[in-house]
């Protein structure tokens, strides 16, 4: 994402009504279809503030911050803090497919790293959770990308990628690159798992 440099002149409605402008909907629409359009973009822009607050607090925890220093930060208690953000449980292994793993829990500033080498191994996402990927064994080698913005993303389409999925704030892409995937050591599958399955 681009960083924008802070605007003290500029109220967080301010933003809103501005990108609300660059997604084609009218603040004050004059007719039915509109105001649909604008239902549906503020109902996008709600989604989408949610997942960047959940991935803010996923890097404020990265970071080393405490609940209790989060919830002051967002006027909560630390209980509260805790409860509405701590990453969801990555969901269980039992319901994988021998050839699928859990890759997490992954935080924005890793988990394209984790994807870098599990794709060497022949891992490739097929599912982009909060703080997780869903991989699948294959027999090549695969690049994953994040992007955010619909015209990188039209980029990515055209240059061959396939879209996984994502939310608001990223869309993730892979590619098969046709080249063997490395032998992978047995002990050990993508995001540190044992072979088994998740611990």
């Amino acid at each position: 994402m681009t960083d924008v440099p802070a605007d003290p002149d500029r109220s967080p409605a301010d933003v809103l009504v501005e990108a609300i402008a660059t997604l084609n909907a009218e603040i004050a629409p004059e007719t039915r279809e509109g105001s649909l359009q604008l239902m549906r973009t503020a109902s996008a822009l709600e989604a989408g503030a949610r997942t960047v607050l959940h991935q803010a607090v996923a890097s404020a925890r990265s970071a080393g911050n405490t609940w209790a220093v989060i919830g002051s930060a967002l006027g909560m208690s630390k209980q509260a803090a805790q409860k509405r953000f701590a990453p969801a449980a990555v969901p269980p292994g039992t319901d994988l497919a021998p050839d699928e793993r859990i890759l997490g829990p992954t935080g924005p500033f890793d988990e394209m790293r984790e994807l870098s080498l599990a794709g060497r191994y022949g891992w490739h996402s097929v599912e982009a959770g909060m703080n997780y990927h869903r991989v699948l064994r294959s027999t090549t080698q695969w690049e994953h990308r994040r992007t955010s913005g619909a015209r990188a993303a039209q980029r990515l389409v055209d240059q061959g990628w396939q879209m996984i999925g994502g939310g608001f704030g990223y869309t993730y892409f892979k590619r098969d690159l046709s080249s063997s995937a490395m032998a992978e050591p047995e002990q050990r599958s993508p995001g540190g798992q044992t072979a088994s399955g998740p611990s």
